[in-house]
């Protein structure tokens, strides 16, 4: 069997997860990887500073549903996507940043550029890992992308210490299986009595109103979404990361008179979106002080860290609630 070296393992890995293009910065250790993921076919787009490859991840992320992937040399250069994924982080978009680093063999030694990358970035991504065996490294960059793509979207780290990905191995050695596995879309529908709750309080509402974001988005769920408002019935106003999904021109859409329909509100949908300062955490005297909550959030922690109490909380996914919903609500609700 051939001989591979890391980066011609990490090249047909991407390859394999479907990448076909990604945004980089030309620098030691990567070099061979870039060599190796534009042998592999993979379109290399580079750019002036690394901090622009993770900005432009993140919006391909968006633009095309599926997950950007970024590259970086050792150092500062790795670190310079930490702006990028700490935006991928807060807006969740799924990002696969992959960083060349010093010598792992030589850590501690202060050899070029040392820094403990990984630790760094912790707290700009959703994951982070490091790279030591080749053999597992097709299962490492399997991992990456499901957790970035799976539950709440996310940026990954990976992280490739020059000595490990110039190493060779046997190419039997290597463990292929986890080599493209398909990301598991897992679509939880939310629990009867929550729906039911919301149901009762749809139809009980005099001035209801959905919030609505990104994780409509993300989970595909723009035609759901659509449905839901005409059955409904429910005006809807979006966040930044959620405009388009229904269009704005759409007959119930407003885009204008957002406080005062807040302030009067007396049922509100937070829908697939944080309650966060967007929104400016659904507390009065924004939000109307006596309203009732309902959010739909793949996310239980996000429902449990809310700054104001959701009263009706429905965890799951927002095409499969959403459908959930169309499914109990007769069709002459509006």
């Amino acid at each position: 069997m051939a001989q591979l070296t890391g980066n011609d393992i990490l090249a047909r890995c991407l390859k394999a997860q479907g990448v076909k293009d990604m945004f980089f910065l030309m620098g030691g250790p990567m070099l061979d990887a870039e060599t190796a993921c534009i042998n592999e076919g993979i379109r290399l787009i580079d750019t002036r500073h690394e901090q622009g490859a993770a900005y432009m991840a993140q919006a391909y992320s968006r633009v095309t549903q599926g997950p950007g992937v970024c590259m970086a040399a050792s150092g500062p250069a790795t670190l310079n996507l930490g702006t990028g994924l700490a935006n991928a982080l807060i807006d969740c978009c799924p990002v696969i940043a992959l960083g060349g680093s010093s010598p792992i063999s030589q850590f501690g030694r202060q050899v070029f550029q040392e820094i403990d990358q990984v630790k760094a970035l912790e707290g700009c991504v959703k994951y982070a890992d490091r790279v030591h065996n080749l053999k597992r490294l097709p299962q490492q960059i399997n991992f990456a992308f499901q957790k970035a793509l799976n539950g709440k979207p996310g940026p990954a780290y990976l992280d490739f210490p020059g000595d490990v990905l110039y190493t060779s191995v046997d190419e039997a050695d290597v463990d292929w299986s986890y080599m493209g596995r398909p990301i598991v879309k897992a679509r939880p529908y939310a629990e009867p009595t929550a729906l039911n709750a919301l149901v009762d309080a749809i139809r009980e509402a005099q001035r209801p109103l959905i919030v609505s974001g990104g994780g409509v988005l993300w989970s595909h769920a723009w035609d759901e979404m659509r449905q839901f408002v005409e059955r409904a019935g429910i005006p809807f106003y979006t966040t930044p990361q959620g405009r388009g999904v229904v269009p704005d021109d759409h007959p119930y859409s407003y885009l204008t008179m957002r406080n005062d329909a807040f302030r009067d509100a007396d049922l509100i949908i937070i829908l697939g979106t944080r309650t966060n300062y967007v929104i400016g955490h659904a507390l009065p005297p924004r939000f109307r002080a006596e309203a009732k909550i309902a959010r739909i959030d793949i996310d239980p922690e996000e429902m449990g860290v809310s700054a104001r109490n959701i009263d009706i909380p429905l965890v799951g996914d927002c095409k499969s609630v959403l459908q959930q919903l169309l499914d109990a609500l007769p069709a002459t609700t509006a």
